[in-house]
């Protein structure tokens, strides 16, 4: 996992206070013997032939409350560890007053104090050696004092340094005003500045080579920057979200990028860095061949990209308030969240020639109700549409071999038919949308894995396999592909029901299977001429409605897959209308026979339960 993906997996958990999302629980998904909770912390066991653990993050870190004294060693089942770090978001929303961090802590984790308030001051001693990203971005932290005798840290004016200061690691989020960097500083760390509201300008020294993509995101009272001629490398969205920078200047000579109108290009202007504009509606250049640089841009609508752009960078349009695109016609990648949370995204058109789509690409677009998926793509990848929670159709591509995991989780869809090149199911695919009643594969499928339709309840499952799909289970607790999902019917191929009964998965659905025979069995009726015959509502829980063109019915009958004749023949004398009630059959295929006058007419009729 790249740092910008870990990222993003913890803005999504910070969006539980927002009640999309519940926070991780100490245990949840993991084996109960990795977690324990002593002197009210929870702990991670790192390694237990070391004996060493970290404090972990999960629903209990909001119960942590005034003044916190870490342990060095802590005692479990007999055991005594040593406790060497502190976890991700393992003081996520705590309020604490004060914090002693023991000696025998080496590295505090990305994100570890993010959201946590009450501190003024974090002290870190002369054992810690690694400090990840985010790691101390408490509410309100006005310094970072760091041990003269730690190794590899220092601070200057209470902002994290790297030993030789030629790195700015990480300012405290409650400093304000303008903020001066030492002379030899030549590198700002991704996410340095990250969500510093009360800073108004940074002052950055010639000799300035790097700044980090999301240096500055979300800090939204900055107004005043200018970027040093010796800078010959910004990360992407290092702006984000700074909603007041009216003042961002490239200093005269800078040879690797410009400002044109509120955005920073790269010089050749093939790559779009970061954007500022405030117009509801954006044309872009045509020489441009990666879009980036909109990640939290709540002005931006409607953007025309030019068809010349092959790449829309990771996080491009994140968070962003846009409403509709129209992607270029020769677009070959769009990367890691690239329209992440665009809540107002209605539509969007993928080209043909798009063959790679990363992870979580339009993860909660809430408002967007179908997709076309382009021929070319062979996987859709991981959380692509999780929690699009208005999608509902989905047309699918001649080329599509892979579902990834959490691909379509908690989306809309009520029906499924799947493509023929379809080859497998990743784990909890169509996690959660609750409102799958069919699920029709159109082709033989390989492998599904487990709780690929978790917490859906299905109508009716079709499979084309004559031998049963292989079902990978979890590895833990022995979990199928239809774990978590309550299936109704399930319509496998005429003649192979032995084959599903028999294997050791899929036998365990003995009565659910209903052979899909087409009309082999059933007796032929005398009669060439033919009368127009509608029978619905199809599938059916139990009523279903039989009416013809004006021609009297004369008769109906009904077989199951087999053959035999599960209803006695209906007579009628005269009605061009029947209604049949079908709720005492199992669910499975039927097949119905009317008779009209001289003409003859059979419909496959689904039951549901």
């Amino acid at each position: 996992m790249n740092l910008k993906q870990s990222i993003m997996n913890k803005i999504i958990l910070f969006l539980g206070t927002l009640g999309l999302f519940g926070l991780t629980t100490v245990a949840s998904a993991q084996s109960s013997e990795q977690y324990f909770v002593s002197g009210g912390l929870a702990y991670k066991i790192l390694s237990a032939d070391d004996h060493t653990v970290e404090v972990a993050g999960g629903e209990s870190c909001e119960t942590y409350r005034g003044n916190l004294n870490i342990p060095a060693t802590v005692t479990y089942n007999g055991e005594t560890y040593d406790v060497v770090a502190l976890g991700e978001m393992a003081f996520y929303g705590a309020s604490l007053s004060g914090l002693t961090i023991p000696s025998s802590v080496v590295q505090i984790k990305e994100a570890c104090f993010r959201g946590a308030s009450g501190l003024t001051t974090i002290s870190v001693s002369a054992s810690v050696t690694n400090i990840e990203m985010w790691a101390l971005a408490a509410k309100g932290l006005n310094s970072i004092n760091v041990d003269e005798n730690n190794p590899n840290y220092t601070s200057i004016d209470g902002i994290l340094f790297s030993k030789d200061t030629s790195t700015l690691v990480e300012c405290p989020r409650g400093k304000s005003g303008t903020i001066t960097l030492p002379q030899n500083t030549r590198h700002i760390a991704p996410c340095a500045f990250c969500d510093c509201k009360s800073i108004t300008g940074v002052s950055l020294p010639d000799g300035l080579s790097s700044i980090d993509f999301w240096a500055f995101t979300g800090s939204d009272r900055l107004n005043n920057i200018v970027i040093p001629s010796s800078v010959s490398y910004l990360g992407d969205n290092l702006f984000a979200g700074c909603s007041a920078l009216t003042n961002l200047t490239i200093a005269e000579g800078n040879t690797h990028y410009y400002i044109d109108e509120k955005a920073i290009y790269s010089v050749g202007g093939d790559t779009l860095v970061s954007c500022h504009k405030s117009a509801d509606t954006v044309i872009l250049p045509s020489t441009l061949r990666v879009v980036s640089g909109f990640m939290f841009n709540s002005n931006v609508k409607y953007i025309y990209v030019p068809d010349e752009v092959t790449t829309i960078a990771s996080n491009a349009f994140s968070y962003s308030s846009l409403e509709c695109i129209v992607l270029p016609s020769y677009l070959e990648r769009m990367d890691d969240y690239a329209f992440d949370y665009c809540t107002s995204l209605a539509s969007v058109s993928m080209p043909l020639t798009l063959d790679t789509m990363g992870r979580a690409c339009f993860e909660l677009c809430t408002n967007l109700s179908s997709i076309s998926i382009p021929n070319g793509l062979r996987t859709v990848p991981r959380e692509a549409f999780m929690y699009c929670t208005a999608l509902s159709h989905i047309t699918w591509g001649d080329d599509v071999e892979t579902i990834d995991s959490y691909a379509f989780g908690n989306c809309a869809m009520s029906s499924l038919q799947l493509p023929p090149s379809l080859k497998v199911v990743r784990y909890e695919a169509f996690w959660k949308g609750r409102k799958l009643n069919r699920v029709e594969f159109s082709a033989p499928i390989d492998t599904i894995e487990y709780g690929a339709f978790d917490e859906h309840r299905i109508g009716m499952l079709i499979l084309k396999n004559t031998l049963p799909p292989v079902s990978v289970d979890d590895g833990y607790y022995g979990y199928g592909c239809l774990y978590g999902a309550t299936v109704d019917s399930i319509v496998i191929p005429c003649g192979t029901l032995n084959a599903y009964l028999t294997d050791d998965y899929w036998g365990q659905f003995a009565d659910k299977y209903g052979e899909d025979c087409g009309t082999d069995g059933i007796e032929e009726a005398a009669g060439s001429q033919q009368s127009a015959v509608s029978v619905y509502p199809n599938p059916t829980a139990g009523l279903v409605y039989v009416k013809t063109d004006g021609m009297p019915i004369t008769d109906i009958t009904i077989h199951n897959t087999m053959g035999v004749r599960v209803r006695p023949e209906q007579t009628t004398t005269g009605s061009s209308q029947m209604t049949l009630d079908l709720s005492t059959l199992p669910a499975g295929v039927y097949y119905m026979t009317v008779k009209s006058g001289e003409a003859t007419t059979r419909h496959k009729v689904i039951k549901v339960k």
